[in-house]
């Protein structure tokens, strides 16, 4: 998991106001070389009241100010979309909503009432795709997700590019594109191309000839 994913969701929470605490999961029972999970508890400063949306399993771009306090755990995977199929084949996704985890949080709120939350890298993009992939999360036990575009939208929205945010390196480097125009009108929108020029004629690829399997060294 990218030091930078998790430092770009405690900066998410944080500018809506939340007070975050952070929580490495130190599983001796794991084998060597697996992931190990990072969980957040984070609490809302400034609660609005509760509203339709809070109910959305998918929070969009303003819905978490709703959520009075809940516990995170950041699984972006940024190379693969969350079909279905690859939600079922790792359960460590539901960790964030099981008894350990929800038990631990109620003792750090001291509240009964904490949702989960778990950060994704997005959705399938095919409607039928994403509701299986939903459903399937939501048969674990996970409260609600966020979409990690979300996490970028409203960190690019709500940062002033005119103001220092030197504490945080990856608000800074987001407040220096917003500054010099590579994100413009408060959007995900890049002003370089994100694909390379079509070449208007044919790559010229140098070729060596593949050696003989047969022939042995001299």
């Amino acid at each position: 998991m990218s030091d930078v994913s998790v430092q770009l969701v405690r900066d998410f929470f944080e500018v809506n106001a939340f007070h975050v605490m952070t929580y490495w999961q130190h599983d001796t029972t794991r084998a060597r070389g697996l992931e190990q999970g990072l969980q957040l508890f984070v609490e809302n400063t400034a609660p609005l009241q509760e509203s339709a949306r809070m109910g959305d399993f998918v929070l969009r771009v303003g819905d978490v100010t709703t959520i009075p306090r809940a516990v995170v755990e950041v699984r972006a995977w940024h190379a693969d979309r969350f079909y279905a199929s690859v939600i079922e084949a790792n359960p460590v996704l539901f960790e964030v909503a099981q008894e350990a985890s929800l038990e631990r949080a109620r003792q750090i709120f001291g509240c009964m009432d904490v949702p989960s939350i778990l950060v994704i890298s997005e959705l399938p993009a095919s409607p039928e795709a994403k509701q299986r992939a939903i459903a399937v999360l939501q048969q674990g036990g996970i409260s609600h997700i966020i979409e990690f575009a979300t996490v970028l939208q409203e960190l690019v929205e709500r940062i002033n590019a005119y103001v220092s945010y030197s504490p945080s390196h990856t608000l800074q480097t987001l407040r220096l594109l917003k500054r010099y125009g590579l994100i413009r009108r408060q959007q995900m929108e890049f002003a370089f191309p994100l694909e390379a020029p079509v070449s208007s004629s044919p790559p010229i690829v140098e070729t060596a000839e593949e050696p003989d399997p047969a022939a042995g060294d001299d």
